[in-house]
């Protein structure tokens, strides 16, 4: 009996002739079973809490009522899941409630395991993630922001490759390009200088005792990783890079800024140039103001106002105004990913995206009952168009099913107990 095996062609085939080259359409052929479509990771961060009340839907499962806020999930509802009842790191202690909730979002710290700079800082979880895909995409991992500001550690920064070691982030639409596309090997520069220092090591390290030569070896070590990334980067370079209208600097507008950031973060998920991102829609506690919304005040004031007072009741609108906004820019980054064709599904399918804040209540600094959203399908791990209520599991449990489910064999992570149940 003959056994038709299917067989697939990279989208990257050439047709090569003698000295000639021939890019192919999209065919048939080229999409791999959906099993096999590569898992996606992103964590999409919101600084201060929400208008908690206007977040939680009121009644659970697949019929839910959502309030103002969720509303707005309306074209990509059948993609989302709504969790609540999840605690975040629950018993810990800190100093400032702000950082307290941003810098451990995704830490995989224990309880009160602090940093010299008192918060529990430890490799993340796209990071644990991006160790065990990294090594087959062009980037490990992109880290993405709209504020440049990096003055207080522990209030810009979600994405740690160790304690109070940050990733930093990318805030610039064309350096983001760049680093996405444009030829590594180009770099000359950064080439030049790490050539340089190799020079350098070899010299130093005659020179030194046992531990110091172990330390130089490390760091030499480190050089060479870089070079083969450098060096992988330019085998997986594409031939076409995609097409992107970019400004030379960044947009004054925020909701431009935003947008163009979620474009490029598509571009890179789609053309598998990287596998795992960490997007902060700003720093911890908020923006200036919202002018793009017709909201003046502070984000950071508005988050504590006391509902119990007139002021409250006044304006806690404009915080739920707020909320609405950063959820349609997580929507239409989702719309954007489900538009997508990619083997039996589409790009979405084979992602999982969390979009949620580290605090509940900006002017409580409190941690439980977070506003937790997760999209895509992941490979199958995720149905979506529900609400989800938990009885208060850790965030961290989240962090252990995605970690599983993207293939990283962690026992555990912060204060996890076993990966969360009923995603699917």
């Amino acid at each position: 009996m003959n056994i038709l095996r299917k067989r697939t062609l990279s989208r990257r085939t050439l047709l090569r002739g003698a000295g000639s080259m021939l890019a192919l359409p999209w065919l048939e052929i080229m999409a791999a079973p959906a099993k096999e479509a590569p898992l996606r990771s992103v964590f999409m961060f919101v600084p201060g809490g929400v208008n908690h009340d206007e977040w939680l839907p009121k009644t659970e499962g697949a019929d839910y009522q959502p309030g103002k806020t969720l509303a707005a999930l309306a074209p990509v509802r059948q993609h989302v899941l709504v969790l609540s009842g999840l605690n975040a790191r629950h018993g810990e202690v800190g100093a400032n409630g702000h950082p307290l909730g941003t810098a451990p979002w995704l830490s995989s710290a224990p309880l009160n395991d602090k940093d010299r700079g008192g918060y529990c800082t430890d490799i993340s979880v796209d990071q644990l993630i991006a160790n065990q895909v990294g090594k087959d995409t062009r980037l490990p991992s992109l880290e993405l922001g709209c504020d440049s500001d990096s003055r207080s550690m522990h209030e810009t920064n979600i994405s740690w490759r160790g304690p109070a070691s940050p990733m930093g982030k990318e805030f610039n639409p064309q350096d983001i390009y760049n680093r996405l596309f444009a030829d590594p090997k180009a770099d000359v520069y950064r080439t030049s200088i790490l050539d340089a220092v190799r020079e350098d090591a070899k010299r130093l390290s005659s020179q030194l005792g046992g531990i110091d030569k172990e330390k130089i070896d490390e760091y030499f070590e480190a050089v060479r990783s870089i070079e083969r990334r450098i060096e992988f980067a330019s085998r997986h370079q594409l031939e076409n890079p995609p097409e992107i209208k970019l400004p030379s600097g960044v947009p004054p507008d925020y909701l431009e800024h935003t947008h163009l950031l979620t474009d490029l973060l598509v571009l890179a998920l789609r053309t598998d140039t990287t596998r795992v991102s960490t997007f902060m829609l700003n720093n911890e506690p908020g923006r200036a103001s919202w002018n793009e919304i017709g909201i003046r005040e502070h984000h950071h004031g508005l988050a504590h106002l006391d509902p119990r007072t007139a002021e409250g009741r006044d304006k806690l609108d404009k915080l739920q105004r707020i909320d609405q906004a950063y959820v349609e820019i997580f929507v239409r980054m989702l719309q954007q990913l489900a538009a997508l064709p990619e083997g039996e599904g589409t790009v979405l399918d084979h992602c999982q995206v969390v979009y949620g804040s580290g605090l509940t209540w900006g002017r409580l600094h409190n941690r439980d009952d977070l506003p937790l959203l997760l999209a895509g399908g992941g490979n199958g791990m995720i149905r979506g168009g529900r609400h989800v209520r938990y009885r208060g599991e850790a965030f961290a449990d989240l962090h252990l099913a995605m970690l599983r489910n993207a293939g990283a064999q962690i026992e555990r992570t912060a204060d996890s107990k076993a990966p969360l149940r009923g995603l699917a």
